[in-house]
């Protein structure tokens, strides 16, 4: 549990500017005032509930929103500023942007018992996302499997660069939610946006196909197929974009040999020196 123990003003406006709390190992810190933390914190006690949304959340519980089939619940996550969105079975993750309409969507949902908002968010996301259980299904048809590990954020090849969920390419540890610097003739200026790593685009239209997993044949979105087509473009990329310096360069951040760009051959393990 979160204990709000102080709050700071504007000496002018009266508004409220920052406020401190005690964490979960009763630790004093300074929170500012910004409409996600007083939504989460509830400074002002203005909310009919104690300890603001962030109460809900005590110890990493789920806030079930609806018991019923289909079920709907969310669960925090170690970022502050994205929640885990359970619904039928299926899961997805908030992006940092998305954290104030996810807590009002919450706030609506706990006190209108109103969870359309909560559910606006989750359609937002899928609409944007590739369907993880398909997409992972896949994953053992690759020859190149052992070079694809599947975590959190997508599917991240080599150890460096990332297809996320949306189908989108980055190198492994940049945040798709930062800004990036890039460079505009002898200018170098910071952009709200990121890019991804390498911008692959089609002059064709995507055309649906219908695959068999199994049992079960499974139509695939344009999205879906767009995601198996940059990570095949990444496991063959100085094929695709035969620009050695640069492989030379990236690879030696990668788990490939950065000269060949092939994986790095494992010596087989001797016991000759050892001895039971």
């Amino acid at each position: 549990m979160v204990e709000v123990i102080d709050i700071s003003r504007n000496k002018e406006t009266g508004e409220l500017e920052q406020f401190t709390v005690l964490d979960a190992q009763g630790q004093p810190q300074l929170v500012k005032a910004t409409k996600q933390n007083v939504l989460l914190y509830d400074p002002e006690n203005k909310m009919p509930f104690d300890d603001g949304i962030s109460g809900f959340f005590n110890d990493g519980e789920a806030l079930m929103l609806s018991e019923d089939d289909p079920q709907l619940y969310v669960v925090p996550t170690e970022d502050d500023n994205r929640f885990a969105i359970y619904y039928d079975g299926k899961m997805v993750e908030t992006m940092p942007k998305q954290s104030v309409d996810v807590l009002e969507a919450l706030y609506t949902a706990v006190i209108d018992k109103d969870i359309r908002d909560v559910l606006s968010v989750y359609d937002d996301i899928m609409s944007s996302q590739v369907r993880r259980n398909v997409i992972n299904a896949i994953h053992p048809t690759f020859e190149e499997s052992d070079r694809i590990d599947v975590i959190e954020r997508g599917w991240l090849i080599d150890d460096l660069l990332l297809i996320d969920w949306s189908a989108s390419m980055y190198a492994k540890h940049d945040d798709p939610t930062e800004p990036d610097v890039v460079r505009k003739g002898d200018i170098v200026d910071t952009v709200d946006r990121s890019y991804e790593f390498v911008q692959l685009r089609t002059s064709l239209d995507i055309t649906p196909v219908t695959i068999r997993i199994g049992d079960t044949r499974v139509r695939m979105t344009e999205r879906e197929i767009m995601f198996l087509a940059k990570v095949r473009w990444v496991l063959n990329r100085r094929d695709y974009h035969p620009d050695v310096p640069f492989w030379y360069y990236v690879d030696r951040f990668s788990s490939v040999n950065w000269r060949t760009g092939e994986p790095e051959e494992q010596d087989e393990p001797s016991f000759s020196s050892f001895s039971i």
